[in-house]
């Protein structure tokens, strides 16, 4: 009997126990909310800041860089098109495309048409890359230019399929290119992206301002309820003396 005794008596402090404990869990988590509640204007006002920050910056600070692009089409060396020379008409489009890709990688045509244009130093560097693609595998070849002065862009990029065309011709011995599309760009920077850097400046300062919220609370010892003072002083609370106003004690 008393056996029994003990173990419905263990059964009812087991039950108290896991009570407390989700007791406190209850009000940890209350804290926390309540916590991250009172910080939420200052958080408002530390991304907002951040975020203006940078697209500030970004407007203001960074340089834009604009895009032209033309599209050229390669004719094919082979007039054969039954079965049998199939294979080898792909092989040898490859190696044209290679060899055309590697063509415009040598400085002679750069220096041709900065010869041609009479450019500065200055605007020299203002050409950022030049690039020639075969994106699709295709006879389709694609230049693009980018640069800071849009116009400098486009008079460049016109000049420079001159010139690859008659340097091309001149150490293949044939001319194989034809434009498809004239030079185009569009009046908008590709550089910097203005709502791509604001998106991520949201998100990057959101991050610190939550990081930077919980460590103070981790590291808060401030007493908001009976429930921290039972839990800090590990004795119950008896009792509470209310906060007395001035004007109330006169």
């Amino acid at each position: 009997m008393l056996f029994l005794q003990d173990m419905v008596q263990d059964k009812k402090n087991i039950g108290k126990l896991e009570e407390k404990k989700m007791h406190l869990l209850n009000n940890n988590i209350t804290r926390v909310f309540n916590f991250f509640k009172k910080k939420l204007l200052v958080l408002m006002i530390f991304i907002l800041s951040g975020v203006a920050a940078v697209s500030a910056y970004t407007v203001f600070a960074i340089t834009p860089i604009y895009s032209v692009s033309s599209t050229l089409i390669m004719k094919s060396s082979s007039d054969k098109n039954d079965d049998s020379h199939a294979l080898t008409s792909i092989n040898l489009l490859q190696r044209q495309v290679k060899t055309y890709l590697e063509i415009s990688e040598l400085p002679n045509i750069k220096e041709e048409t900065n010869k041609s244009l009479d450019l500065t130093g200055d605007e020299i560097k203002n050409i950022k890359s030049i690039k020639l693609t075969n994106d699709s595998g295709s006879q389709l070849l694609t230049l693009t230019i980018r640069s800071t002065d849009r116009e400098l862009a486009e008079r460049y990029a016109k000049q420079y399929i001159v010139d690859y065309k008659s340097f091309a011709a001149e150490k293949i011995g044939r001319d194989d290119l034809s434009i498809v599309t004239d030079v185009v760009g569009s009046y908008n920077p590709v550089y910097p992206s203005l709502w791509k850097n604001m998106f991520i400046s949201f998100i990057v300062f959101l991050f610190i301002g939550l990081n930077i919220i919980f460590v103070r609370f981790i590291m808060s010892d401030s007493i908001d309820s009976l429930d921290d003072l039972e839990e800090l002083a590990g004795v119950s609370v008896l009792g509470m003396i209310p906060a007395v106003k001035e004007k109330e004690r006169r």
